[in-house]
Formats: C-alpha cells, sequence, structure tokens
C-alpha cells in the first residue's frame, strides 16, 4: 500500500466526521426543532365587560352560517438567535437561546357551523400589529371568498403589542393573557396549526382539516418570511403552504421589530420546501423595495405582481373601520384626509385568487399560474398612455381603464389628526378618474366599454387571476357603470 493511501484510511473517519459537522452546522441545514403541544380552552362569549371578542366581525356571520369563538392558547415555547451568518440568501440556521417560557394568548375563529360546508382548508392569518393592535388585513379583503367556500379562518395573536391592546380594551376578558417577546411568535405560529391538525374537537368544533394554510400581510408578512427561512423544518411538520402577502424586502428578527439592516434584502431560500405565494403591489415592488428580492418562480414559490394596486386601499379600509370604530370609539372622531383618493384597484379579487390557488396547490399539486413581474426601467415604473404600470396581473381596471392608479398618496398638513393622516395615508394609493372627454375618446359607447372590459376579465379568469365569482360580480359592475 503506498504511503499516501495509508494515510488517508487511517484519517478518514476523522474527515468523515469533519464534513458531517460542518454539514450540520451550514445554515441550509433545516434546524430540527420540534413544537410542544399547547392547551386550548374556550373564552366565553361573555366573559368580560365588552360582552364579545375584539375585532369580533360586524357581518351577520349566522346568516352565511358561520360562528365566531374565541380561544386562550398556552404552553410553552422557546426564543431563538441566530446559528451563522444571515445573508440575502435566506438559507438561516438557528437556535434556542431561551427554552420553555410559558405564554398565554388567543385565537379567533370563523368556520362554518354545518360540516358539509366546509372546503378542508383552514386559513391562519397571523394578526397585523402595525396600528398597535391586532388587524384582520386578509380577512377584510377576503372574507367573500372564505365565506362562500366554506373555509375555517383563525386569526393569532402571536404578538406583544396585539396582546396588551387586548388586555387595555378588556382586562377581565384577557387578563389571563402573557406574551412577554415576539421571539415566541415563530412557536407560537407552529402550535396554533399543530391544534388544529391534533385537536379539532375543540378548535374547529369537530371538523377535519385537510388542509392548513398561514398569511399574513405586510409586516405579518415579514415575519413569516422569518418564519419560512429559519424555521422550515416545523413550518414543513404543521403547514401545508404560505401566503406572504405585501411583505416587503426585509426580513423580521427574532426578537421584536423589523430589521432595517440584516439583511437589506431577503430571498426565499433555495432549499425551500413549502409551498409559498408571494402577492405583491406595486407599490410593495417599488416604493418599499420588494424588486431587490425579485426572484425566479420554482416548484416551491410562485410571485405574482398587481401593477397599479397601492399597499392597502379603500376596500379594505373600508371594511376594517367599522369593527375598530365600534371597539374603540374614539376613532370615530377620526377622519381620514388624504391629498388624493384612495385606491380602488381591486386587489382583493387576486388576493381571492391567491388563497384559492394556494389551497390547491396544497391539497392537490395544482400550482398556481405564473405572474409576469411589472415593468420598470431608469428605477422608475413603465407606464402605458395612460399612466398606469405595465406588465404584472393584468386586471381588467387596467386594460379597461377608467382612472389612472398608482400608489401616490400622503396626509393633508392641517386637517384634523393629521399624524393620523400623515402615517396611514402613503399606504393606500390613488385612484384619479379620467375626465368626460378622455372616456368619450376612449369608449365611444357603453358597449365599446362592456365588451372590453368583459374581454380583460375573461383573460384573467382563464390564467387563474381572477375566480369565476369575482368575474360575474365584475363584470355586472361594468355593465352597470356610467360609461362614458
Amino acid at each position: 500500500m503506498r504511503l499516501s493511501s495509508l494515510f488517508f484510511s487511517i484519517l478518514r473517519p476523522f474527515f468523515l466526521s469533519v464534513i458531517s459537522v460542518l454539514l450540520l452546522l451550514t445554515p441550509s441545514a433545516f434546524a430540527d426543532i420540534r413544537v410542544p403541544d399547547a392547551v386550548v380552552t374556550p373564552i366565553a362569549e361573555d366573559a368580560g365587560t365588552k360582552q364579545h371578542a375584539f375585532v369580533a366581525s360586524p357581518l351577520d356571520l349566522a346568516a352565511y352560517d358561520y360562528v365566531e369563538e374565541e380561544f386562550m392558547i398556552s404552553g410553552t415555547a422557546n426564543t431563538y438567535k441566530k446559528s451563522g451568518r444571515w445573508r440575502s440568501d435566506g438559507e438561516w440556521g438557528i437556535q434556542i437561546s431561551q427554552a420553555d417560557l410559558p405564554y398565554a394568548t388567543r385565537l379567533l375563529v370563523r368556520r362554518p357551523a354545518n360540516p358539509e360546508k366546509f372546503n378542508g382548508t383552514v386559513v391562519i392569518e397571523w394578526f397585523n400589529n402595525t396600528a398597535f393592535m391586532d388587524v384582520d388585513v386578509i380577512w377584510a379583503q377576503s372574507h367573500q371568498e372564505l365565506l362562500r367556500e366554506g373555509y375555517v379562518w383563525i386569526g393569532v395573536s402571536a404578538q406583544t403589542l396585539g396582546v396588551t391592546a387586548l388586555k387595555t380594551w378588556d382586562r377581565e376578558r384577557y387578563g389571563d393573557l402573557r406574551l412577554n417577546s415576539d421571539g415566541l411568535s415563530y412557536d407560537i405560529f407552529s402550535q396554533v396549526a399543530q391544534a388544529v391538525r391534533r385537536q379539532p374537537e375543540t378548535v374547529l368544533g369537530g371538523l377535519t382539516a385537510t388542509t392548513v394554510l398561514g398569511v399574513g400581510e405586510s409586516q405579518s408578512a415579514i415575519r413569516l418570511t422569518t418564519y419560512v427561512n429559519a424555521f422550515q423544518e416545523p413550518a414543513l411538520q404543521v403547514y401545508d403552504g404560505i401566503l406572504l402577502y405585501s411583505r416587503f424586502a426585509l426580513s423580521a428578527p427574532l426578537k421584536n421589530g423589523i430589521s432595517m439592516l440584516s439583511p437589506s434584502k431577503v430571498f426565499i431560500r433555495a432549499d425551500n420546501r413549502l409551498k409559498v405565494l408571494q402577492l405583491e403591489t406595486e407599490q410593495d415592488v417599488f416604493m418599499f423595495l420588494f424588486r431587490l428580492a425579485r426572484q425566479d418562480d420554482t416548484e416551491y414559490l410562485r410571485t405574482w405582481e398587481i401593477p397599479g394596486a397601492s399597499h392597502y386601499d379603500d376596500y379594505g379600509v373600508s371594511n376594517l373601520l367599522p369593527q375598530y370604530q365600534r371597539d374603540w370609539p374614539q376613532l370615530g372622531s377620526i377622519e381620514l384626509v388624504c391629498k388624493n383618493s384612495l385606491n380602488k384597484v381591486p386587489q382583493h379579487y387576486v388576493v381571492n385568487a391567491a388563497l384559492s390557488g394556494l389551497a390547491k396547490w396544497a391539497s392537490d399539486g395544482q400550482a398556481p399560474a405564473h405572474s409576469t413581474r411589472i415593468e420598470y426601467k431608469n428605477l422608475k415604473v413603465s407606464r402605458d398612455a395612460n399612466g398606469n404600470a405595465l406588465g404584472g396581473i393584468r386586471l381588467p381596471d387596467l386594460e379597461a381603464a377608467i382612472a389612472t392608479h398608482n400608489y401616490a398618496n400622503y396626509g393633508v398638513i392641517g386637517s384634523g389628526n393629521w399624524f393620523v393622516n400623515a402615517f396611514a395615508c402613503p399606504f393606500l394609493g390613488n385612484t384619479v378618474p379620467f375626465d368626460q372627454a378622455k372616456l368619450n375618446a376612449l369608449y365611444p359607447t357603453h358597449q365599446d366599454y362592456v365588451s372590453k372590459f368583459t374581454q380583460a376579465a375573461d383573460a384573467a379568469l382563464e390564467a387563474g387571476f381572477l375566480l369565476p365569482a369575482d368575474h360575474k360580480e365584475a363584470i355586472a359592475g361594468a355593465q352597470a357603470a356610467d360609461i362614458p
């Protein structure tokens, strides 16, 4: 035997051991984290002074044959810290920082009363806390689709701001809740899905889930980006798909807040095995720099972009305001005064299609359509003759335009509650209707408008970006419109 061969045979076990350790330490290796089960107990409808849950739906859910129930979920969860360096590729490692910390938070469940109506899919929404309280943003946009198709929807108070607001709103009802760190939120989000699968008699009223989706918008989507990249293994155990709606280029840290610097742009990890659909508005792509984190679609990733749409819009605000003005009467005196009218691109239709598409993808492997990207050149959005963005998902509101849609808006200086307006208006976009002369030039007759609108709606329906019920509603709206 040659000396070199003998040397290698002696050291071979050592080299293999070193390689094995390095592979285990590589951030792209999924962390093997086991999340314990939590305890779920009902919160009585009349448990507190307010006689109903915070952000209980203002809709008559019984008319849809739905019920709304509230629960406390409690147990222990871990906080985490980075293992290795976190780079833009999202292939992140984690390790436990503090183990088995006690917590108690709440779930809000809206489900079909009749088991035969349940379609088998549970949508778990990470409540948005940007307004320092729980906001059911995705429910506000997609309640029509969720109700008509028989989904179960669950809102999770995953963060400290939401729990603090709950206890402020009704200390008698929520006094037993305790959540001291947003670092616990990632385990909590896994535990909720575990409870759906393992405690259906309590959480779902005996319904059996076949598909479980995690969803979040804006701040919540940013935290879910970290969940997908850093908590891939526990997520794979309990979630079948994740909807990231209006995430920025950033990620969230493993504790409180949003990470602005480390890293400044974040991709979904290349070895991701969760079905992830990213839904981005024109404002998210450009003003909030999601374009820096664009990546190609893969077997497990789809990205849809909605030109003309703002981060949030007139439809969402009109659905959210009534319940928050009911629960916080002081909000009733706040008038939203923006320089421009709020954005009216019906992005909720695309949110509906995204939820439906993700559910089908997760349940039967039928992947959603590929969306083209919104076009830009020289760091500016490319626009058509009507001032609307080119590329992306072509809703009929852009293809048969009667207005210019974009995200340019801001609060009016000197207006009442100017601070609120200065914060809210830039997120709510802008729609500027065409004048009569332009409408007459574009659509000499009403039928000209309806025909062009219908053609565009048919194309969006065929592509999978518009659902049949929304297609029908959109065309009925065009037929009823006084155009020109």
